[in-house]
């Protein structure tokens, strides 16, 4: 891959987010239901009828739940692929080190960690040896192992930002 590649996965990436957050919002108007009950996706031999989730929009409880899920998946997806992409790409070109000096680094290679590991941090001792980490107002430490972030403190606002940080690397200081 060569750097027009890996910018043209990040904008793929920032499209892909943009596209879910655009779904929460017409989740949340209260429009979705109708139009979801009504339509399907089909491919090969199967169709998936979207009424299951129409009805889950609908309960107070269940709407909350599938929405908070599904933006988790959202930045789940556009950090670890995002930090994915870049990793490789400084790997192959031999500007890894230049990856692992940002000031961000360490703290965007826990947050994918704990992003694929069910929003809960599994400290290692090589993650042990450069705690604490602090990022904003977001700090990581040892004694977060096994548990999670304070609910609101790595949202669509810290996920946006460190996107940002990562796609302003590759532009501005890769070859």
């Amino acid at each position: 891959m060569n750097k027009e590649e890996l910018l043209n996965q990040l904008a793929h990436t920032r499209n892909n987010y943009i596209l879910g957050l655009a779904a929460l919002s017409v989740f949340n108007s209260g429009q979705a239901e109708p139009l979801l009950a009504r339509h399907a996706a089909a491919f090969g031999d199967y169709t998936v009828t979207f009424d299951q989730v129409a009805e889950l929009l609908r309960k107070k409880p269940d709407h909350e739940i599938v929405l908070s899920e599904f933006n988790k998946m959202l930045m789940r997806a556009t950090i670890i692929e995002a930090f994915e992409h870049i990793k490789e790409y400084c790997q192959n070109t031999n500007q890894y080190p230049l990856f692992k000096q940002q000031p961000w680094y360490e703290f965007a290679r826990i947050i994918r960690n704990f992003l694929s590991h069910n929003c809960r941090f599994i400290i290692n001792k090589y993650d042990s040896e450069r705690l604490p980490i602090k990022w904003g107002d977001i700090e990581i430490t040892e004694q977060m192992n096994g548990g999670g972030l304070e609910a609101g403190s790595f949202g669509n606002i810290e996920t946006w930002e460190l996107f940002q940080q990562l796609t302003d690397f590759v532009e501005k200081k890769l070859q």
